[in-house]
């Protein structure tokens, strides 16, 4: 988008992860007046996952080193709303509506967008290995926190 083209007023991003928070940031710098929401399944948005190992193995002592934007410090500094642990469940293009789920309290809501950036990421990979369910996975910082008190 540049100045001689129309820019949306509300653009949802599903997934907070490198990918969206790249691209909220981006539509921020370019647009200053555009509404930006940021739908994140899980409990944080811009953390360092290459140092999680290090942190399960005390390296890295400081669990809060590893997050490196907070919502608030992103509704501070760039004007956009983060909603973590919130899901959305459904899109419904023609009305350019978003469902969605808080994860914590199970309630549910629609959401309007002029623009829509998917951006989910991926899951682990379980190969079909007897056992493989009860393995851990370390892919985020909720796998890191499961991992550590199951170690512990």
């Amino acid at each position: 988008m540049n100045a001689e083209t129309s820019s949306p007023r509300t653009v949802v991003i599903i997934g907070g992860v490198a990918g969206g928070m790249s691209a909220a940031t981006r539509l921020r710098r370019i647009n200053e007046d555009a509404e930006i929401i940021v739908l994140e399944r899980g409990s944080a948005v811009s953390f360092a996952n290459c140092g999680l190992p290090y942190h399960v193995g005390g390296v890295i002592p400081n669990r809060s080193s590893l997050v490196l934007q907070q919502p608030a410090q992103l509704k501070k500094r760039f004007n956009i709303d983060v909603h973590l642990r919130t899901e959305a469940t459904a899109i419904n293009a023609a009305a350019k509506t978003v469902s969605v789920k808080d994860l914590e309290s199970g309630a549910t809501r629609e959401i309007s967008y002029d623009a829509l950036v998917l951006s989910p990421g991926s899951t682990p990979f379980r190969p079909p290995i007897p056992g493989v369910e009860t393995a851990h996975v370390l892919w985020n910082l909720d796998d890191m926190d499961r991992l550590i008190a199951a170690a512990e």
